[in-house]
């Protein structure tokens, strides 16, 4: 009988190294931009001489090793702006509200947080605070209806005039450059699957396709500080919908042909429109 001949290699070599998965290679794209400078010179560089004869050994203690606390690994560090980051995103716009949130700080988690929100068809108020209109909400009396005040949609003029003050070209280049890190950015609010680029693509398309409503809008109180639209289909929108509704239709339009020229000048494809509620 004959036996199989025992293959030579060694155990730790006979068992199949398994695929990166997508984290792993966004790990690994975001080590190769920050390292960049330093492996494209080690690559071009003329081959080097022949190591010389390594000195005698001089055996040293190794340092102490300090414990590891024991519990849950820490969250990841947020992703920070340098000065080149910080350079890039001030050449999308001069305008002073988008001066205003970028000097907050921590840009890219919060730019990462709003493409998120966005996407998931949640109203990005929280990483958006620092542009948050001063005036508040308020109702005028039309015919013996309740309906949203001028006063109240021009709160957010400033708003829609910065993201229309946006150069889509200038954002597809910081938004290229910055891919990695803002990819890191993302990926740590948890969400392991995906790409960035999807994302993006279903955020900018959901506000393209938000509704706008021309002249008075009718709305009900239902509390003190809570008003809802009357009309059915109004109120059945989510909630990025209703913000751009509340935004009023001039500050509406300005953001959604944004979203449309931001979309076009990433080169991103359109998704199917998110289902109707």
């Amino acid at each position: 009988m004959s036996h199989p001949t025992p293959d030579p290699r060694p155990p730790s070599q006979l068992h199949e190294k398994r695929p990166f998965g997508a984290f792993e290679w966004a790990m690994v794209a975001l080590a190769v931009v920050i390292a960049g400078g330093g492996l494209a010179f080690w690559v071009l560089r003329s081959p080097p001489a022949p190591p010389a004869p390594p000195p005698a050994l001089v055996e040293v203690p190794a340092p102490p090793v300090a414990p590891q606390p024991s519990g849950p690994a820490p969250a990841p560090a947020p992703v920070t702006a340098g000065d080149a980051t910080r350079a890039r995103l001030e050449a999308v716009s001069a305008h002073p509200e988008y001066r205003t949130w970028l000097a907050k700080g921590d840009v890219l988690n919060r730019w990462a947080l709003v493409t998120d929100n966005l996407a998931e068809g949640v109203s990005p108020r929280k990483a958006l605070e620092p542009l948050a209109p001063a005036r508040p909400f308020t109702v005028a009396q039309r015919g013996g209806l309740t309906v949203i005040s001028e006063e109240s949609y021009r709160r957010y003029d400033r708003i829609a005039d910065a993201v229309a003050s946006v150069d889509p070209r200038a954002f597809a280049v910081a938004y290229r450059a910055l891919h990695p890190v803002l990819e890191a950015a993302w990926r740590a609010l948890g969400d392991p699957h995906g790409s960035l680029d999807a994302v993006a693509a279903r955020g900018l398309a959901r506000l393209a396709a938000a509704p706008v409503r021309e002249g008075e809008v009718a709305v009900e109180a239902a509390g003190p500080l809570l008003y809802l639209f009357v009309d059915p289909a109004l109120e059945a929108q989510g909630a990025v919908e209703k913000h751009l509704l509340r935004m009023g239709p001039r500050n509406a339009k300005l953001v959604k042909r944004q979203a449309a020229a931001l979309q076009h000048a990433l080169g991103l494809p359109v998704p199917p429109p998110p289902p109707a509620r």
